[in-house]
């Protein structure tokens, strides 16, 4: 798809290259007048075609990526993921760096925070640090488990640390 607006636009087939796009009708004119110029063209053709080795699209248990080969499904270590999200979670906690750290949560505590009550309430909990530094300790002993709805870090005593999956990403959803 992205080869053949790329070809069309290098061809000077305006009408051709816009169809291939998401753009409504109405908008052909403005397109045209954008791309009448060849140096317009062939700047827009090499980006598209520097793009393409890059391509990915996602669903929210899907990433599809573009090879030489053709389109194929992008395979990660399961446990991997969720691993990198939680040291980026603990490592923003330990940075003071509370805008990182709320956007790692899952929606419904997104919904309920913001960072600088993140932060406060973090500060105020006479818990909180103990509870960080038993995550980082599990996590470095521990194995993350891939889960039908997310991810889990066992912390004993019918505790964990829950990861879901939110628009194809990990988040935070419980500490314990």
């Amino acid at each position: 798809m992205a080869s053949a607006y790329a070809q069309a636009l290098e061809d000077n087939r305006l009408a051709d290259a816009y169809a291939l796009t998401t753009a409504p009708r109405e908008d052909l004119k403005p397109f045209q007048e954008r791309y009448a110029e060849a140096s317009v063209r062939q700047a827009r053709v090499a980006e598209v075609r520097a793009a393409v080795p890059e391509l990915q699209a996602r669903a929210s248990a899907l990433t599809l990526t573009q090879t030489k080969e053709g389109w194929r499904v992008l395979e990660e270590k399961l446990a991997d993921v969720p691993r990198v999200v939680l040291v980026r979670f603990l490592d923003a906690v330990k940075a003071d760096d509370w805008n990182t750290t709320w956007s790692l949560l899952s929606e419904p505590l997104r919904a309920r925070y913001t960072p600088e009550r993140l932060r406060a309430d973090f500060r105020q909990e006479p818990l909180a640090t103990e509870r960080v530094r038993r995550v980082r300790l599990a996590l470095e002993k521990g194995q993350v488990r891939v889960t039908a709805t997310g991810a889990e870090l066992p912390l004993g005593e019918d505790r964990a640390v829950l990861l879901v999956r939110e628009a194809g990403e990990y988040r935070i959803a419980a500490l314990e």
